[in-house]
């Protein structure tokens, strides 16, 4: 299937340790004698010699036939004894030195890929250079490039899943867009990680930022981040066909021109929709920011805040966008009274279901029922 490509119309919305101490066995150190007294003389007894001490000799010497001689404490002089009874403990503080280890050097871990050799997601030129991917990709253009995809997209599902259809580790199936019937569809592409500054640590490669693609996911949808196609020269939109050969830095997708820096500047008025009758009213898109008021409109430009923080027409512009995720939206101009704003708006602040915000911040836009006049100059 082959999709043609168009923006939405977006409504911004203890271990323990064991101490071991010496092996070897209890010391039996010198054995006290017991004394028991001078022996009793019951007559001419000679004890029948046993020969040598044998090991665990106690000191008391039995005879066959005779009363038994309690030891006196003093033990027969055999000359110098040999010690039997102390045995040394085993030494097993010492081991056999087999000198260091020999250093092979690095060994590459063939068993998990890198981030940078994902295909999905890779900018390409032709089908060759999607080569090498588990999954069937080919060279697709979208609107920030032609990128290595699956043509006929994929289906959201667990990391696991996404990671099958789309080739493997480090890739992911990330909400993408809209086909011109104005279905939301998918695409492979690499997975990242928001904040990272490196493609070893998760950051996309350059011409790529990464994202949830939160401008087209349904109110309370979430989605695990991807690298999505943002272009930031023409060199991002080579590929040889003259309607997708120029960079839109306010977009960051490839069109038939860059942007026009007469028209309006980011945070002024304009009619949603507009476009359709050939008009064009913004450097960037106009943004429709009412579901009940659909004629109301506010110019505003697409950035990757990774690559530059700070918004084109206003540096002192906040960016609009989720903690974390690099691709910001430049619209709402700050302000303080209606003097503040140009070509007709008013400085309003934020409302909700509970009535106005006077808690946030004021910015530039239209007069509501709540805030008739604005916030006048004293």
């Amino acid at each position: 299937m082959k999709y043609s490509f168009v923006w939405l119309v977006f409504v911004l919305p203890a271990c323990g340790a064991v101490a071991v101490g010496p092996s070897g066995g209890p010391d039996a150190g010198v054995v006290p004698a017991v004394d028991a007294g001078a022996p009793v003389d019951r007559g001419v007894a000679l004890p029948i010699d046993a020969g040598a001490v044998t090991p665990g000799d106690v000191g008391v010497t039995r005879d066959a036939g005779f009363p038994v001689f309690p030891d006196a404490g003093f033990p027969f002089d055999r000359g110098v004894p040999t010690d039997n009874n102390v045995p040394f403990p085993r030494d097993t503080g010492f081991f056999i030195d087999r000198g260091a280890p020999r250093d092979d050097g690095f060994r590459a871990d063939v068993a998990t890929p890198t981030r940078a050799a994902v295909v999905a997601g890779r900018r390409c030129r032709d089908d060759e250079s999607c080569f090498g991917s588990a999954a069937d990709l080919s060279c697709i253009p979208t609107p920030g490039g032609s990128v290595c995809t699956n043509p006929e997209g994929c289906e959201q599902g667990t990391t696991t899943e996404e990671e099958r259809q789309c080739g493997g580790r480090f890739s992911t199936c990330l909400t993408f867009g809209a086909v011109t019937a104005g279905e939301s569809f998918s695409l492979c592409t690499r997975a990242c990680v928001p904040g990272a500054r490196t493609e070893a640590t998760g950051a996309c490669a350059v011409g790529s930022l990464c994202t949830t693609n939160w401008v087209q996911l349904p109110a309370g949808a979430t989605e695990s981040p991807g690298c999505l196609a943002f272009c930031t020269s023409d060199a991002d939109c080579a590929g040889g066909d003259p309607s997708i050969a120029r960079c839109n830095t306010r977009l960051g997708r490839c069109g038939p021109a860059p942007s026009n820096p007469m028209l309006r500047p980011d945070g002024a008025l304009c009619v949603p929709n507009a476009g359709g009758s050939g008009v064009e009213q913004c450097r960037g898109v106009c943004f429709q920011i009412s579901a009940t008021r659909p004629e109301q409109g506010i110019c505003g430009s697409f950035i990757n805040t990774r690559v530059n923080p700070a918004c084109p027409d206003d540096p002192s512009m906040t960016p609009r966008q989720p903690a974390g995720d690099d691709l910001g939206i430049c619209i709402f101009r700050d302000c303080e009274t209606n003097a503040d704003c140009a070509d007709g708006a008013a400085c309003v602040f934020p409302e909700d279901e509970s009535g106005v915000r006077r808690d946030a911040l004021p910015y530039c836009a239209y007069r509501t029922a709540l805030q008739p006049n604005g916030i006048v100059a004293p």
